[in-house]
C-alpha cells in the first residue's frame, strides 16, 4: 500500500521518517500539560456527580458520558500517541489509529446527542422529563460508544469514509437543534413581549421555567462552538489537504491532532464556569481533599 492511501485512512497514518522533527518534540510538550488537565478535569466532573445525587439528570448524564470518553483521550490516547511520535513503533501508529478516532468520535457524537437533548427540553417542555430518563440516556450513550468503536475496530478505507458521512451526519444534527432552539426561544420571547403590551403577565413559573432552559441550551451551545473550533483543522487537513500538501509542509499540521485532545481538556473547565451546581458540588470536594491535608 502506497504512502499516499495510508495516510487517507486514518486518525493520522503519515509517513514514518527516520527521527522525530522539532515539530513533533514540540507537539509532544504540548500533549503533556492537556493530558494532565483532561485527567484532572473530567475526574473532578465524575466524581462530583457520583459525590452530589441532586446533579443525576439525565442532561448532567450525558455531560457524564461526554467527560468519560475525554477522560480516556487523556489517560490512554495521549500516551500512545505521544509515545507514537516519538519512537514510530508500528503498535503504536495502530492503536493510536483506534483509539484516536474512536473515542474523539465518541466524544464529538455525545456533543450532539447533548444538542439534542436541549432541543427536546425546550420543544416538549411540559413532557420532557417522561420522554428523556436517565436510563434512556445511559442506553443512548452505549449505542453512541458501540457505533463508534465499532467504525474503528477493522481500520479499512471503507470505514474511513463512514467515519467522515457519521461525523457529518452529528455535525448536521447539531446545527439543526441549535437552529430550533433558537427559534423556540425567539418565538416565547416575542409571546411573553405581546402579553406585556396588552397587560396579561405570563405566569411566573412559565418563564422561569423557559429562562433555565434557555440558559442550559446557552451552555451548550457555548460547548458545541468550542468543540468545532477544537475539531476545525483536523477536518480541513483530512477532507481537502492531506493529499495534495508535500511531506514537508504536512509537519505544520502536527497541531491539529493536539487541538483535538485539547478539546478533552477544554471541556470540564467548561462546566465548571457555565454550570452553578457543578462548580459548587467541585468546590466542596477540593476544599474536603486540602482539609483532610
Amino acid at each position: 500500500m502506497s504512502n499516499d492511501s495510508v495516510s487517507d485512512q486514518g486518525f493520522d497514518d503519515d509517513e514514518v521518517p527516520t527521527g522525530p522533527s522539532a515539530f513533533i518534540i514540540v507537539n509532544c510538550i504540548l500533549n503533556v500539560p492537556l493530558l494532565v488537565l483532561s485527567i484532572f478535569g473530567n475526574s473532578m466532573v465524575l466524581a462530583a456527580v457520583l459525590k452530589t445525587p441532586s446533579l443525576r439528570s439525565p442532561s448532567l448524564m450525558f455531560l457524564c458520558g461526554l467527560a468519560v470518553s475525554d477522560l480516556v483521550v487523556g489517560l490512554i490516547v495521549q500516551p500512545i500517541y505521544i509515545a507514537r511520535e516519538l519512537t514510530f513503533v508500528d503498535i503504536f501508529i495502530r492503536l493510536t489509529r483506534i483509539f484516536g478516532n474512536s473515542f474523539c468520535g465518541i466524544s464529538f457524537a455525545t456533543m450532539s446527542a447533548i444538542s439534542v437533548d436541549r432541543f427536546l427540553a425546550l420543544q416538549f417542555h411540559m413532557t420532557y422529563s417522561n420522554l428523556v430518563t436517565t436510563s434512556r440516556v445511559i442506553i443512548c450513550l452505549i449505542v453512541i460508544w458501540l457505533i463508534n468503536s465499532g467504525l474503528y475496530v477493522w481500520h479499512t478505507p471503507t470505514n474511513f469514509h463512514l467515519a467522515l458521512v457519521t461525523i457529518g451526519v452529528f455535525f448536521l444534527t447539531s446545527t439543526i437543534s441549535y437552529i430550533g432552539i433558537y427559534r423556540i426561544v425567539r418565538r416565547h420571547n416575542a409571546e411573553i413581549y405581546a402579553q406585556k403590551q396588552t397587560f396579561e403577565y405570563p405566569n411566573n413559573q412559565s418563564m422561569l421555567r423557559l429562562a433555565m432552559l434557555t440558559r442550559t441550551a446557552m451552555n451548550t451551545f457555548v460547548f458545541y462552538i468550542v468543540t468545532i473550533l477544537c475539531y476545525l483543522p483536523w477536518f480541513v487537513y483530512r477532507g481537502f489537504f492531506c493529499d495534495s500538501f508535500p511531506i514537508g509542509d504536512q509537519e505544520t499540521w502536527v497541531f491539529r491532532v493536539t487541538l483535538v485532545f485539547a478539546n478533552s481538556a477544554i471541556n470540564p473547565f467548561l462546566y465548571f464556569w457555565r454550570i452553578r451546581d457543578l462548580r459548587k458540588a467541585v468546590m466542596k470536594i477540593l476544599r474536603q481533599k486540602t482539609s483532610c491535608k
